[in-house]
């Protein structure tokens, strides 16, 4: 996406072929899906599919021949995770636009070039090696000769050239195009069989997209017309990666079945654990919980805090609380008459009390945001001061604008008579709606009219991110930024057309700031630029932030190599195991 983000949209809706999985700790046959389909089933019947899934299901039965599985007592069973949404639009790298789904595809399904370890240093994946220029103006790349798809074709530079070829294409419409600001496509060259080389405008954070871009096969998407990816049935029905985990099965509305890949080089961890991974979609966290206490999930990604007390309180399960990326806040339209004038958007920051709403909504497990600078990022300025609760102070600065109760009727307008109503859209999850009720009734006190609608997913993220259909006034949405930070889609002047141009804001000093962080490298040249962009954006307010939380979710104790942290919460998950006393 081009901020380098990633938005939460917990939704309602998903997945699978499989059924009724739900005991957990043991074998899949074990785990009530004596009634599901053979695996690599095909759920309808798509010619573009029948080859892909004939050509995995073969693969996988020879590997699975080939290496069997190690003589440890980790190795074997299914884990059971519950999330609030479907993992929307499927596992295609190259299309997807929510937290949960990218988690799956770089954690399990896919392949990018390099990862990260705790400490922010790139480890080799897919990559073996890599050398980037001094002058920042190019790198050399050689991959893994060992990695191969799931259907048994080796990864190869011409996947990794298709792949970042096809994100720069804006068809594609990729959400993070801001990550190949610096790219040509024609300054990617295959050098032989294992090499490639990338040449770019020098520019900061060079590998951050090699860790977040999932590699693509050439070979099956190759011949794809880039505008019809977001919807071409390899992302739901028949998706292929080189990651630790293949997908199975799915079942929308439901759940998602991935099976532990045999033929995962050893050197990068080798086969999982886990036999089986199965995503359920259940929608309540309350719900979510419930199931984790009785046994019918082992992993509830995502609790709210009013669920967290329950679990901690139960036996054999804990809550697992761990810093993120993620912040949530209000995008205003500025395309809109009142919001194009940042003294409205300013006041209506203030009129809202967003540390009251970290304790309602979060139970506290959050800190006020000002900007989407988090402290996870280097140049974040934790002394940066953004608009304080000011009811009074709020009122005044709509008053100085133009926008006063005219007709008495408790709502502010200019003097056309142009009502101060807003249309905030969400999608439906409790604390979104929280967040959309709490901002219905505090603006409300200084004259501002928020007409809240709550909608489905696909519908939001069609009016949301369809360039030509923004006609609300605000949304509310959850964001969770790359470790190198670029906001130029969210706010630079020419990201009116991108699929996160949601504000279209014109600011020349914003333009100017998103130019040059790319293409600073020094961090003492950097500092300086960074401060200014906070306090910029703090002065704007084309959002109004709200704050940075804390996530949690609940774990059954048994399950064992579960570390979540800000680089995700799948990060360790083909590392996860059933303690060998579980059952």
């Amino acid at each position: 996406m081009s901020p380098a983000v990633r938005p939460f949209l917990l939704s309602a809706a998903a997945t699978l072929a499989i059924v009724g999985v739900s005991a957990c700790g043991g074998d899949a046959s074990d785990a009530g899906v004596a009634t599901a389909p053979p695996p690599f089933t095909l759920a309808s019947d798509v010619p573009f599919c029948q080859p892909v899934v004939g050509a995995v299901r073969a693969n996988y039965e020879t590997a699975d021949m080939a290496r069997p599985v190690p003589d440890d007592p980790r190795y074997g069973g299914t884990v059971v995770v519950a999330g609030g949404g479907d993992l929307q639009g499927g596992l295609n790298g190259l299309t997807t636009r929510d937290q949960q789904t990218q988690e799956t595809e770089l954690h399990l399904v896919h392949a990018t070039l390099i990862s990260f370890d705790a400490d922010r240093n790139p480890q080799p994946y897919l990559a073996a090696s890599w050398t980037i220029d001094d002058d920042r103006g190019g790198a050399t790349i050689r991959i893994r000769d060992d990695m191969v798809w799931h259907d048994g074709r080796p990864v190869t530079v011409e996947d990794v050239a298709f792949t970042f070829r096809t994100a720069m294409d804006p068809a594609v419409a990729f959400p993070n195009a801001a990550w190949f600001a610096s790219y040509d496509p024609e300054g990617i060259e295959i050098v032989d069989d294992t090499t490639l080389r990338f040449t770019f405008e020098p520019h900061a954070g060079v590998e951050e997209p090699w860790a977040g871009l999932s590699i693509m096969p050439v070979h099956w998407l190759g011949d794809v017309p880039a505008d019809s990816l977001a919807n071409h049935p390899f992302g739901t029905e028949c998706p292929v990666g080189a990651g630790p985990y293949v997908f199975e099965a799915y079942r929308p509305g439901d759940q998602w079945v991935l099976r532990a890949n045999p033929a995962f080089p050893d050197e990068l961890g080798g086969r999982p654990f886990i036999d089986r991974y199965v995503y359920r979609v259940i929608t309540a966290s309350s719900t979510r919980a419930a199931e984790l206490m009785t046994g019918a999930v082992d992993v509830a990604l995502g609790m709210e805090p009013v669920d967290a007390p329950a679990v901690e309180s139960a036996e054999g399960v804990r809550v697992e609380a761990y810093d993120q990326r993620g912040f949530a806040f209000v995008a205003w339209n500025t395309r809109l008459p009142g919001l194009d004038d940042a003294r409205v958007r300013r006041a209506m920051t203030m009129a809202l009390d967003r540390p009251a709403m970290v304790q309602t909504l979060r139970a506290g497990y959050g800190v006020v945001a000002e900007t989407g600078v988090g402290a996870f990022h280097w140049a974040h300025d934790p002394s940066l001061q953004g608009p304080d609760h000011d009811v009074a102070g709020a009122r005044a600065l709509l008053d100085e604008a133009g926008w006063t109760d005219r007709d008495g009727d408790g709502v502010r307008e200019n003097a056309e008579g142009v009502a101060l109503r807003i249309e905030v859209i969400t999608n439906a999850n409790t604390e979104r709606e929280g967040i959309g009720r709490i901002l219905r009734d505090q603006l409300a006190e200084v004259g501002v009219a928020i007409d809240l609608a709550v909608l489905e997913v696909g519908t939001l993220q069609e009016r949301a991110f369809t360039p030509g259909a923004r006609e609300f006034g605000g949304i509310i949405l959850g964001w969770a930024h790359d470790f190198n930070i670029n906001e130029r889609s969210f706010f630079h002047s020419d990201s009116d057309a991108d699929p996160y141009g949601f504000s279209a804001l014109s600011d020349p000093e914003l333009d100017r700031l998103l130019d040059s962080l790319p293409t600073t490298f020094d961090r003492e040249e950097a500092g300086p630029l960074w401060q200014r962009y906070q306090e910029r954006i703090v002065e704007l307010q084309p959002f109004t932030y709200l704050y940075f939380s804390q996530r949690m979710s609940g774990v059954r104790s048994s399950l064992g190599g579960v570390e979540l942290d800000v680089r995700g919460e799948l990060m360790s998950a083909p590392r996860w195991y059933w303690e060998p006393e579980s059952p």
